[in-house]
C-alpha cells in the first residue's frame, strides 16, 4: 500500500539492494546513480562505531582558527561547499560532516546501536571532534529545526570549547513554534510515516528556498541518501 514513497522518478533511477536489518528495514539500501557525486571537499573516516562522512577545506595552520559546519534535516553538509571555499580563501579550516543517518554518512536501523536520541548524537560528535583532532576553541554554524538543533544544544553545554556560534533558522527556545509537517513526527505511526515518505522529502528539496532556486541537478543530490 506504501509503494508510492518509492514509486517516483528519483527512486526508479535508483538500484535497490536486499534488506539488511543493520541498515534499512523498510526497501532495502539503494544506490543512486548520483551515488560518486556531490562529495566536493569530503572523506569518510571513522569515528566511534560509526562511519563519518565530512568535508574539509582550508589548512590546520589557517591563522584564523577551525570552523564546523552542521547542517539540519532533510539536508546535508553538501549545502556548505561554497561557503566552506570562502572561508578557507578567507584563511580558516572548515569542516562540515553530515550527520549519522543523513548524506554519505553511516544509517543505522533504529536499535541497532544508536537510537537518533539527543544524548547520542551528541556523543557521536564528541568522538568526531577527537577523530578530527579539534583541540582549541573552534567556530560554530548550525542550522535547521531537526538534527541541527542538536548542534546548538551541544554548544550550550560545551561554551568552553566554542569561539563564536551562528544559528541558521535553529529554534532558541523550547517554546519556539514549529513547523506543522515536523509536529507530525510526535503522533505514533504518523511518525513513523512521515519519516519513511520519500516524495515528501523529495518535494522539500525541490522548493528550495525563498532565496535559492535549486537545479535538477542538485536536487538529485540532496535527494540521493533518501532513496
Amino acid at each position: 500500500p506504501f509503494g508510492f514513497v518509492t514509486d517516483n522518478p528519483s527512486s526508479r533511477s535508483a538500484i535497490q539492494l536486499p534488506a539488511s536489518p543493520a541498515q534499512d528495514g523498510n526497501v532495502g539500501q539503494m544506490l543512486y546513480r548520483t551515488e560518486d557525486k556531490g562529495r566536493e571537499y569530503g572523506k569518510s573516516v571513522r569515528s566511534g562505531e560509526f562511519r563519518w562522512f565530512v568535508r574539509q577545506t582550508g589548512s590546520p595552520d589557517s591563522r584564523r582558527g577551525t570552523i564546523m559546519f552542521l547542517h539540519g534535516a532533510p539536508t546535508q553538509s553538501f549545502s556548505y561547499r561554497t561557503v566552506m571555499a570562502q572561508m578557507a580563501d578567507a584563511g580558516y579550516h572548515c569542516f562540515a560532516p553530515d550527520w549519522i543517518g543523513f548524506g554519505f554518512s553511516e544509517m543505522p536501523q533504529p536499535g541497532y546501536g544508536f537510537d537518533f536520541k539527543e544524548e547520542e548524537f551528541h556523543k557521536a560528535f564528541d568522538e568526531l571532534l577527537v577523530t578530527l583532532n579539534i583541540t582549541e576553541p573552534f567556530f560554530l554554524v548550525v542550522q535547521g529545526f531537526l538534527v541541527g538543533s542538536y548542534g546548538l544544544t551541544w554548544a550550550l553545554k560545551n561554551s568552553n570549547k566554542l569561539l563564536k556560534v551562528a544559528i541558521l533558522n535553529s529554534p532558541l527556545t523550547v517554546s519556539s513554534p514549529v513547523p506543522g509537517v515536523f509536529k507530525q513526527l510526535r503522533f505514533p505511526l504518523v511518525g513513523e510515516f512521515t519519516c519513511q515518505n520519500a516524495i515528501l522529502a523529495e518535494r522539500f528539496i525541490e522548493a528550495g528556498s525563498p532565496y535559492v532556486s535549486l537545479s535538477q541537478k542538485l536536487c538529485l543530490l540532496y535527494h540521493a541518501s533518501f532513496v
